[in-house]
């Protein structure tokens, strides 16, 4: 592994942090539009990206040609509280972003690891690599659903995988709710990726990353950022 490689990109407000990050997400999805037809942006659910995804609904891109697909997902039927999917949807299928095709995760199979054939067909009808993730990190150091300790988390992180996507099933805590079981973008599918990008707020979320950038930890952010280059978004 190498050097953990972090691009810090530090705000005093976060709208100052959505503003840049709405203006560098466009950038890399119109580079994919322009050199390849179509542009493909995976993105993670949560309170912290929803003023991006508000922002990024009235940007005027030929949508229409544009992928957005999920980063992970619980194994919840899209009306669930929970649902990332649904999130997703209700955050970006508005305004000029209402014309993307949108690609979820979850199928009608009772588990992830059911499934695991079923979703990477899916997704290997999004252009791959991805032209921009949108990643975030829990308190507990995860980042897509690569939770510590997991079940399948050695497969999910393991650099020369050949999925897109992987199932994994984490153990209970207070940031994983009751919705232990999982579907996630494998490490191979963010290494690939033109652009990796981490976005979190707040002082103590700086602190875990910070930790887990340790070579000491094991932390999975920290793992992953021993892979690939994150470009980190941080605001107060």
């Amino acid at each position: 592994m190498t050097d953990p490689t972090m691009n810090w990109h530090v705000f005093e407000s976060r709208k100052a942090m959505v503003a840049a990050l709405k203006n560098v997400t466009t950038e890399h999805l119109l580079n994919g539009l322009l050199k390849n037809g179509k542009a493909s942006w995976a993105v993670s659910g949560g309170s912290t990206p929803a003023p991006l995804f508000e922002a990024m609904s009235r940007e005027g891109l030929d949508w229409s040609r544009i992928q957005v697909a999920l980063v992970d997902e619980r194994w919840v039927d899209a009306d669930h509280p929970r649902s990332n999917e649904a999130f997703m949807k209700r955050a970006l299928a508005k305004g000029h972003s209402a014309k993307a095709r949108f690609v979820g995760m979850k199928t009608p199979h009772n588990s992830p690891s059911e499934a695991v054939e079923a979703v990477n067909d899916r997704f290997s009808a999004v252009t791959q690599p991805f032209d921009s993730i949108l990643l975030g990190m829990g308190l507990d150091g995860h980042t897509a659903s690569f939770f510590p300790a997991a079940k399948g988390l050695e497969e999910a992180m393991d650099p020369a995988g050949s999925k897109i996507c992987v199932a994994l099933t984490a153990t209970k805590s207070d940031v994983t709710g009751d919705e232990v079981d999982r579907m996630s973008l494998s490490v191979p599918a963010i290494v690939a990726a033109k652009q990796a990008v981490l976005m979190i707020t707040g002082d103590e979320k700086k602190r875990v990353l910070e930790e887990a950038l340790d070579p000491s930890s094991d932390l999975p952010v920290g793992r992953l950022a021993r892979l690939t280059s994150l470009d980190v978004y941080w605001a107060p």
